[in-house]
């Protein structure tokens, strides 16, 4: 008979720190967890499509752990030189103003007209154009995703956010998380449901930083990081909504920020098990370690998050099974009670028949 529980498992994003993600997946296979549906945002949806398209937790996991491996030896982050030196001349005339600023610029510019190189127009800097290529992910995702076991697949749901250009999208991030207005939610697409053409365009979608990568057009639209969405209360950022819609009686949480403002009891009717950091995500002492752990693909940080995310894993499952072992003792002494108590009515129903014979 089929089993009709569904654990579904949401893979959050982080950038970097969704090497920590290798790590849970590890545990959960070592404690013999079953996955039945995947949703995941920004680096998490990547994730998600590598595991939903193995055959197994195990090999899942094999293939993950094989990808960060090239990933802290060959980081993703491959700069779009045009594009950067678009971003530099054309917030830096603005913000300097300083004329010799300016003579500088007009020379760099007539260079990069020589050499065919695109630059923006003054004052109005960068768009919706990536500071990093999308190559290296691209490439990345051609030699460990199998587009066609993907359609055989675990099913998958990926968030996306509708962008209104990457310089806007920031801001309404910072916004959002001043407490002055929200961003928009996420959109989330089951990626089974899109063209195999589709899907790789989606997934690059929902891992698209504003500024660091160009936003990507699925269908009508075009769409970057999906985390972005419902900003105050991590909505896209965490996946949650299409696993339950779609009828998990678990979900397994994964996070990847220090105290994430996602919070289970939004969603008092789901069984939610949460994978918190015991320890800080934080690997450098900086005025800015949270863009250096963001974008920190070293070989160091990359196998030190896989290890914590097994640590953590491994201690959030034993605190399951101890409450689930401790519910089975009470289960059983209460059985062994109403059988004693089964037992002692029978014995006084015999004393009573025999002192009735006595009389």
């Amino acid at each position: 008979m089929e089993n009709s529980f569904k654990v579904g498992l949401v893979l959050s994003g982080g950038g970097a720190i969704g090497a920590y993600q290798v790590g849970v997946l590890k545990a959960l296979h070592q404690v013999g967890a079953e996955v039945h549906m995947i949703s995941g945002a920004s680096i998490g949806a990547l994730n998600g499509a590598i595991l939903a398209s193995a055959p197994s937790l195990a090999d899942g996991v094999a293939r993950l752990e094989a990808v960060w491996q090239t990933l802290a030896h060959t980081s993703p982050l491959q700069a779009n030189v045009p594009v950067y030196l678009n971003y530099l001349l054309s917030t830096g005339l603005v913000l300097s103003g300083a004329k010799q600023f300016a003579l500088l610029t007009q020379a760099m510019r007539s260079l990069f007209e020589r050499l065919d190189l695109r630059v923006s127009a003054l004052f109005h800097p960068l768009k919706d154009d990536g500071l990093f290529s999308e190559q290296p992910l691209s490439q990345l995702m051609d030699c460990y995703l199998d587009p066609e076991a993907l359609t055989q697949g675990l099913p998958l749901y990926i968030s996306v956010y509708e962008t209104q250009g990457g310089v806007q999208d920031l801001l309404n991030c910072l916004l959002a998380s001043i407490a002055i207005k929200d961003t928009a939610p996420s959109q989330f697409i089951h990626i089974q449901s899109l063209s195999v053409e589709a899907r790789k365009e989606a997934l690059l979608a929902s891992a698209a930083l504003p500024l660091l990568f160009s936003s990507r057009q699925v269908g009508e639209k075009n769409y970057s990081d999906g985390g972005i969405g419902g900003w105050q209360k991590m909505q896209g950022n965490t996946p949650i909504t299409p696993l339950i819609d779609a009828g998990c009686d678990l979900v397994i949480v994964t996070h990847l920020a220090n105290g994430s403002l996602w919070d289970r009891h939004d969603f008092p009717d789901t069984t939610v098990l949460e994978i918190r950091p015991q320890s800080s995500f934080s690997r450098s002492d900086s005025t800015f370690s949270g863009i250096s752990d963001l974008l920190g693909f070293h070989p160091d940080k990359i196998n030190s998050w896989i290890e914590q995310g097994y640590q953590d894993t491994l201690l959030c499952t034993e605190k399951i099974m101890q409450a689930t072992q401790a519910r089975a003792h009470l289960t059983e002494s209460e059985q062994r009670l109403q059988s004693s108590q089964g037992q002692d009515e029978i014995a006084d129903t015999a004393l009573a028949a025999a002192m009735l014979r006595l009389k």
